[in-house]
C-alpha cells in the first residue's frame, strides 16, 4: 500500500499561537479559565485542562481577578466588555486571521456597508464576526439568498468565514450580486485552508481511499471530506488513530489529510499503522 501523507497538515497557525499562550498562561497564573472549547480538536483540548485551565460556559460564576482565555475562533465584543465589568484578566488567543477579519467587518460597517457574512451561522467564528459589528446577516449559502431578499440593501460589503470554500462563496456572491446595486467583497477565506482544499483535491483524484481526521465540530475538517467525498467515494472522516485498519487493506493507495488543529503526530501514527499492510 501507498500512503501519501498531505504536505499541508498539522496545527495551522492560528492554532499554535492559541495552545502557546494557553499553556504559558496556565504555567504563569492561578485560577485560569477558558470559554468554550480553545480549538476544536477534543484531546487538544483535554491536554490544555489538564494543563490546569479550567472550562466554563458561564462567565458570571468566576471570582473576581480569575485570567480568561478567548478561544481561537474569538469572541463578540460583548463578551469582552463583561469580562472587564466583572474585573476579570483578558487573555487573547484569537487568531489573528480571525481578528482582521472583525477589523474589517467594522471598517465596512463605518463606510456604510450593510455587512453580509457567508458562514456557518452556529459556529462560533461567525458570531464572533457578527458579535463586532452593530449589526449584519449571516448567509449560509446561495440558497439562503432569497430569503434575506428583503432585508438587503442597495450598498453590501460581504466577508466569509476564514474556512469557507471559495466554490460556496462564490455562488453566494453570484445571488447577492443580483440583489443589490453596490457589492463590495473581501476574500478573508485564510490560506492554510485555501492549500489544504487544493490538498485535498489532488489527494482525492490520486488516491483509493482518502482519510480525513479532526473533530466532528470542526468547521474546516467537515469541508475538506464534502470535498473529498465529491471526488472520492472511498472518503473517511476520522476523529483519532484508532482505526481499523483491516478495513483498508483492499486499497492499494490511501490519502491523509487533517483539520487545522488535528496534530501531525495523529495522522503520523496513522500513516504508521497503515504502513505494516
Amino acid at each position: 500500500m501507498k500512503i501519501y501523507l498531505a504536505k499541508h497538515c498539522g496545527f495551522c497557525f492560528g492554532v499554535k499561537r492559541a495552545i502557546k499562550i494557553a499553556r504559558e498562561t496556565a504555567a504563569k497564573y492561578e485560577n485560569v479559565y477558558i470559554k468554550g472549547d480553545l480549538v476544536h480538536n477534543e484531546d487538544v483540548c483535554k491536554s490544555i485542562e489538564e494543563s490546569g485551565i479550567k472550562r466554563t460556559d458561564s462567565l458570571e460564576s468566576l471570582p473576581k481577578g480569575s485570567n480568561v482565555i478567548i478561544k481561537a475562533h474569538g469572541e463578540p465584543l460583548k463578551t469582552y466588555k463583561c469580562l472587564k465589568l466583572m474585573g476579570l484578566n483578558i487573555v487573547d488567543a484569537t487568531c489573528p486571521m480571525v481578528k482582521d477579519i472583525h477589523k474589517k467587518a467594522q471598517e465596512l460597517e463605518e463606510k456604510g456597508y450593510q455587512v453580509v457574512i457567508i458562514g456557518d451561522r452556529n459556529h462560533e467564528e461567525t458570531k464572533g464576526i457578527l458579535g463586532n459589528i452593530a449589526s449584519g446577516a449571516i448567509i449560509e449559502n446561495k440558497d439562503e439568498v432569497l430569503k434575506f431578499k428583503d432585508g438587503l440593501k442597495d450598498k453590501i460589503g460581504v466577508l466569509c468565514q476564514s474556512t469557507q470554500t471559495l466554490e460556496n462563496v462564490t455562488a453566494t456572491m453570484h445571488e447577492l450580486s443580483k440583489q443589490t446595486e453596490e457589492l463590495l467583497f473581501i476574500n478573508t477565506i485564510c490560506n492554510p485552508t485555501r492549500l489544504r482544499q487544493k490538498e485535498i483535491e489532488k489527494l482525492s483524484s490520486k488516491c483509493d481511499a482518502v482519510l480525513i481526521v479532526g473533530s466532528k465540530k470542526s468547521a474546516n475538517t467537515k469541508r475538506l471530506y464534502e470535498a473529498a467525498k465529491k471526488i472520492n467515494k472511498s472518503s473517511f472522516w476520522i476523529m483519532s488513530e484508532k482505526i481499523n485498519k483491516n478495513h483498508f487493506r483492499k486499497f492499494k493507495s490511501v490519502g491523509i489529510i487533517g483539520g487545522a488543529s488535528t496534530p501531525v503526530e495523529v495522522l503520523q501514527k496513522i500513516a504508521g499503522g497503515l504502513n505494516d499492510l
